[in-house]
């Protein structure tokens, strides 16, 4: 009986995370739709883009920013070079004459820190963070802002449009939409719990708590929250990048991401309090902690049908399924060409993100954090 427990839990701790709590905002969505006021305004506005050694990009990034359906007097463009040894900051300074900005950091702090110090200088009482390889649609600037003419938004998130680099790419893809209509759903019944790194808008005033050791793309919306404001996506707003083909990058790019985020839930724990925050924390303990947590349970319902195999039919046929999804994960991990075919992709790609969250488990619960890393090469 209880190795049944522990099975059907784990089962319904997986289908909750990816199937129940998407159906729970929705229904949610459809009786308490919270709108938000939306008016052409067009407040100062800072964009700030961190770069490390990004002088095969940075000029297009710039280009694309410049290029912004926005007006030039109300758009300040800073880019932080996190001790660049490149031609980086060359590049930048380049584009001046166009009002583009320099902060050199001399020794490289990290991302965050990086912000950080470009928000004590930005002049523009809205704040938009964008990464060097993300490009924004034209109108991405002007569509975000037009949201902040609801006093009740403090923050909002860019929707990412990702184009994969080829056939081994397209799981992320796939990951990539079903997390964007997840903050949909998320916008429309309460408060999105996770901005969009790439690119994503706050009111400058929301920065003066910042953690410059944390990801702010995290832990933003919740003090949003905290402070009586809410934060949504507009899927109007569109940053887009390419995936990256080498998986090893990809992969320690979750690993990283998810050690950061880890890190930052357990600074706000007492927001995971639903008695306290009601149906925020529900939000928190479905999209992250749950998710986190489901490597744990495919191990437990691994090891509790291989146990209850022996005196059951219905359990040795749900090992048996399980067998084979993992072993078709590791054929597609192994033969390439069999990632063009749908079942094999999504195996490998499932097991290969629990993978990496299993890794950063492990790499959180040892101490490591990621302040400075490598840009993923796309």
């Amino acid at each position: 009986m209880i190795l049944q427990i522990i099975f059907w839990a784990s089962v319904l701790g997986i289908l909750w995370t990816y199937f129940g709590y998407p159906v729970l905002l929705a229904a949610i969505s459809l009786i308490f739709a919270r709108k938000t006021e939306r008016a052409e305004i067009y407040p100062g506005v800072t964009l700030i883009v961190p770069a490390y050694n990004e002088e095969k990009r940075i000029g297009r990034k710039i280009e694309n920013a410049i290029g912004l359906n926005y007006p030039m007097d109300k758009l300040e463009i800073i880019i932080v070079s996190d001790g660049s040894t490149d031609k980086t900051n060359a590049i930048v300074q380049a584009y001046e004459k166009y009002g583009v900005k320099l902060l050199m950091i001399p020794e490289r702090r990290g991302k965050h820190y990086g912000q950080g110090q470009a928000v004590e200088r930005a002049a523009g009482e809205l704040i938009v963070f964008s990464d060097a390889a993300t490009m924004l649609d034209r109108d991405a600037i002007r569509n975000i802002v037009s949201n902040f003419a609801d006093p009740a938004v403090g923050c909002v998130s860019g929707r990412d449009v990702v184009s994969p680099a080829g056939p081994d790419t397209r799981g992320e893809g796939l990951y990539v939409r079903y997390e964007m209509a997840l903050r949909t759903l998320e916008s429309r019944a309460n408060s999105v719990v996770g901005m969009s790194g790439s690119f994503y808008a706050i009111r400058k005033k929301l920065c003066d708590v910042w953690y410059p050791d944390m990801s702010n793309d995290f832990y933003m919306p919740i003090l949003s929250y905290l402070r009586g404001y809410k934060a949504i996506l507009d899927p109007t707003a569109i940053g887009s990048y390419e995936v990256t083909e080498d998986p090893e990058q990809e992969f320690r790019r979750k690993v990283r991401t998810v050690t950061n985020g880890m890190t930052v839930l357990y600074r706000f724990r007492r927001s995971l309090n639903p008695f306290k925050f009601g149906l925020f924390s529900v939000q928190l303990i479905s999209h992250k902690l749950l998710r986190w947590l489901v490597p744990l349970f495919m191990v437990m319902a691994f090891v509790a049908t291989a146990a209850l195999a022996q005196g059951s039919a219905l359990y040795r046929t749900l090992f048996l399924a399980q067998v084979l999804f993992y072993f078709a994960a590791i054929l597609s991990y192994l033969i390439k060409s069999l990632q063009k075919l749908a079942p094999f992709r999504v195996a490998l790609f499932f097991v290969m993100v629990n993978l990496s969250i299993a890794i950063a488990w492990y790499t959180f619960l040892m101490g490591r954090r990621f302040v400075t890393w490598e840009p993923t090469e796309r």
